[in-house]
């Protein structure tokens, strides 16, 4: 059999399937088994959340022979043709290249027809964003006054460069970011069923890198075992990267906490020697110290926590050892070596200029405070010789 992407093998075929989007799900179950199906929605979102495989599912729902239903078989001809993508009734247009006055009007004439073998015809536009306002005001009377047979499903990104006339007349599907838990376990699911074996420190960082997209964490998963030559580790993940290893980040915060900056600057151009992405690493460490920022608010047991990946015994030990204060300087810190390095600032200079200043708060916060203290006292003694003079 031919070699079949991990994204597509494993597109989810129910709604029951879909991660991290349930109440989307059940919205959709509820309005199929009430026979309330609207005759357009919109589906809008990050990439890689869902969209599209849930318009599949919805389509299959109102074709199935068992339908329309909820749970579509998956094995009758229509199930198999929307899964194919060859369903003489189930069109799936790409709107960034079908945009034009002309392909929206020959989807009306299409439109017009009743459906050849399904009980309905369904029209999926993805990447619907890139639709002309001249395509869409072509589009705007079928949807004002569509035949019984017509179902859309709109697909985008950037909802907000619909025209609000189509808006109004769709029911609107925000999809969120996964959660990771939700993504590693996915992930799980397919390492079982491509029988690959897989530390869970390796997909939490894979669903991590993935930024709340299913299919981003798939496709990476799907290069790591290119990579990998038989059990995935995290080292693997690193080269996929191009990332530090958790050990150096966590050498590096260490020595900024003890006031160690050559320690830091010495690895710095061991991982740049290896390869390792500025950028990248600069990430790393900002999501490091984020996460003892939030181990010091929430506790470690926190989603905000975990949604950054596992907690390890040394970063709960880091955490403890650093005071808010000085935390919220270093996030503060490395947040402004990102933005410098995005304006052209040579990376690895703004990480060394990072390091040295890093290394020296636990002195200027301790000069500060104490200088805050002077003026207090200042203050106090300045009040008290004021005090007997107003009150002559």
């Amino acid at each position: 059999m031919a070699y079949v992407a991990l994204a597509r093998k494993y597109r989810p075929q129910t709604f029951s399937d879909v991660s991290g989007q349930e109440i989307i799900a059940r919205t959709l179950t509820n309005a199929i088994n009430k026979d309330r199906i609207h005759h357009a929605y919109l589906f809008t979102g990050p990439r890689g959340v869902g969209k599209t495989s849930t318009a599949r599912i919805l389509a299959k729902a109102m074709v199935c022979n068992d339908g329309p239903t909820a749970t579509p078989c998956g094995v009758c001809d229509h199930c198999r043709m929307v899964s194919d993508n060859n369903h003489p009734d189930v069109h799936e247009i790409d709107a960034a290249t079908h945009n034009s006055v002309d392909d929206i009007r020959e989807l009306n004439e299409t439109a017009e027809f009743a459906p050849t073998q399904a009980r309905a015809k369904v029209f999926v536009l993805d990447e619907v964003h890139m639709l002309s306002s001249q395509a869409w005001n072509a589009l705007l009377k079928l949807l004002e006054e569509p035949p019984e047979h017509i179902r859309f499903i709109f697909a985008t990104t950037e909802a907000e460069k619909i025209l609000p006339t189509v808006l109004s007349r769709c029911q609107r599907f925000d999809f969120r970011s996964i959660d990771i838990d939700d993504i590693v376990a996915r992930l799980r699911e397919v390492c079982a069923g491509e029988d690959i074996a897989i530390d869970d420190s390796v997909l939490f960082r894979i669903a991590r890198a993935a930024d709340g997209g299913m299919r981003d964490a798939q496709t990476m998963l799907d290069q790591l075992m290119a990579i990998a030559d038989g059990e995935l580790t995290e080292d693997d993940v690193n080269l996929l990267l191009a990332a530090a290893r958790g050990d150096d980040i966590l050498a590096i915060a260490q020595a900024l906490i003890d006031g160690n900056p050559q320690l830091c600057i010495e690895r710095l151009d061991n991982l740049a020697a290896a390869g390792i992405s500025s950028n990248t690493f600069v990430q790393q460490l900002l999501d490091h110290f984020r996460q003892l920022l939030l181990l010091q608010t929430c506790g470690p047991d926190s989603s905000a926590v975990k949604r950054l990946g596992m907690v390890t015994d040394t970063a709960q030990q880091q955490a403890k050892a650093l005071p808010m204060e000085r935390l919220l300087r270093i996030c503060q810190i490395f947040i402004g070596a990102q933005q410098s390095i995005r304006g052209g600032v040579d990376p690895h200079l703004q990480l060394e200029m990072c390091f040295v200043r890093i290394a020296g708060l636990a002195t200027t916060i301790e000069l500060d405070n104490l200088i805050r203290q002077l003026q207090r006292l200042e203050q106090q003694s300045g009040g008290a010789s004021r005090h007997p003079l107003q009150g002559r």
